[in-house]
């Protein structure tokens, strides 16, 4: 190996592929250490210098020569060694470009693959850092046997730079396997690194794979506006996403559907026709659920033992619970609660709350309305006077209402003794 060649090398890789020339060196050194050691069955030491690399070889001295690669006869031993005897072993210092062809030929192969593993490192552990990023990339093979997909992505700023994705089977959305083909363009969520085979773990399935993508087709959201607070996801049938906007007049979940679904075409084909809901968030965790249960019309909801209640029309029960129970399980996702399902006729007071159906049978109708479009639906404690006023209720129905509250809560306190 010509050293003027090596260094030209050594400062593309460098500059071109963001690698230190230390550890270039000492990739070179290992690869010439193990090669020559193969080839002469001995040990060896390499040293790189400005003008030269050179490889120094131990030879045994012997009588009759019979393995010229670590064998040496006497009287060329001492012209390295004026001290050599039979038996003996002498130094011998080459320079690369005189080594044997084989010996070359190994060196080079593995000298590429060794820096292409470096590379690969390097750029897997800059991946470690980018867990949740929405990636883009091409199919460049498929593994039916295990369902895998493999994808060569793509490495912003240097075009001619890719390294090696994977997305497992369930990883996938569910049928979508069939449909990809080698050269397809396709995006994914980074989830993790596999440092032993160099390979970047992605995902189609993850929650962070569907807000990534509204990220990518909603200005409102990439601009700061509107905000994702919770995504929950059943792969390639139904998802729900909680949404929040920084400004009052502004509706998130109508900014980012658009006119008539418009915004969301784009990111349903991605999906695969995956039905998404968008819902409003709420940082009363009542209201968030009732939200989250949407499209399915809510009666009242109160939480008992940590668990959410919402009770439903025996006409809306089915849409309430979703195919499958998707509405509802996905529901509980976005909370992170448990939400649970009471169909009206089974309703019966819980200890410790007042819901508005309980109020809808002391109360008139209109009453109801107002709390319901305040946002209360129960009170697990009295309200204040001012929080009713803000609901609409005027003074005298607001006394009376907590007065009513009051005596419902304490009628289930515990007697003193």
């Amino acid at each position: 190996m010509d050293i003027r060649e090596f260094n030209a090398m050594v400062d593309y890789l460098v500059r071109t592929r963001n690698l230190n020339r230390n550890d270039i060196i000492e990739v070179l050194k290992k690869v010439i250490e193990d090669a020559v050691k193969a080839y002469y069955k001995t040990d060896a030491e390499v040293s790189v210098g400005e003008d030269s690399i050179k490889v120094t070889i131990s030879k045994k001295v012997v009588k009759n020569v019979k393995n010229p690669a670590n064998e040496i006869g006497i009287e060329e031993a001492k012209t390295y060694d004026p001290e050599a005897i039979e038996g003996s072993e002498v130094k011998i210092t080459i320079d690369s470009r005189d080594l044997p062809r084989a010996v070359i030929y190994r060196i080079q192969n593995r000298f590429v693959n060794d820096i292409r593993n470096i590379e690969r490192k390097i750029l897997i552990k800059d991946f470690e850092h980018r867990i949740g990023e929405l990636v883009r990339g091409k199919v460049q093979r498929i593994n039916r046997r295990t369902g895998s997909v493999f994808l060569s992505i793509e490495i912003p700023g240097m075009e001619d730079i890719t390294t090696e994705g994977i997305i497992p089977a369930s990883e996938l959305i569910p049928g979508e396997l069939e449909k990809f083909r080698q050269g397809d363009p396709k995006k994914a969520v980074i989830i993790g690194t596999d440092n032993v085979r160099y390979y970047v773990i992605l995902s189609r399935t993850h929650p962070d794979f569907l807000r990534r993508l509204l990220e990518l087709e909603i200005p409102d959201i990439q601009d700061g506006t509107i905000e994702i607070k919770q995504v929950a996801r059943i792969p390639g049938k139904r998802a729900k996403v909680a949404v929040y906007s920084k400004i009052s007049s502004i509706d998130p979940v109508a900014a980012i559907v658009g006119t008539r679904g418009v915004k969301m075409t784009g990111l349903q084909k991605e999906l695969h026709n995956e039905k998404v809901d968008i819902v409003r968030w709420d940082p009363d965790i009542i209201r968030f659920a009732i939200n989250a249960l949407q499209p399915a019309p809510v009666i009242t909801a109160y939480m008992l033992d940590d668990r959410i209640y919402a009770v439903v029309d025996e006409e809306h029960i089915k849409e309430a619970k979703g195919a499958e129970g998707s509405n509802v399980i996905l529901a509980s996702k976005l909370v992170g609660k448990d939400i649970t399902i009471v169909p009206f006729k089974e309703y019966r007071k819980p200890r410790g709350v007042v819901t508005l159906i309980d109020i809808s049978r002391s109360f008139p109708s209109s009453v109801v309305e107002y709390l319901r479009r305040s946002g209360y639906f129960s009170f697990n404690e009295v309200p204040t006077l001012a929080s009713l006023y803000k609901a609409g209720l005027d003074e005298k129905t607001a006394l009376k209402l907590i007065e009513f509250i009051e005596e419902k809560l304490e009628e289930e306190e515990p007697a003193q003794t």
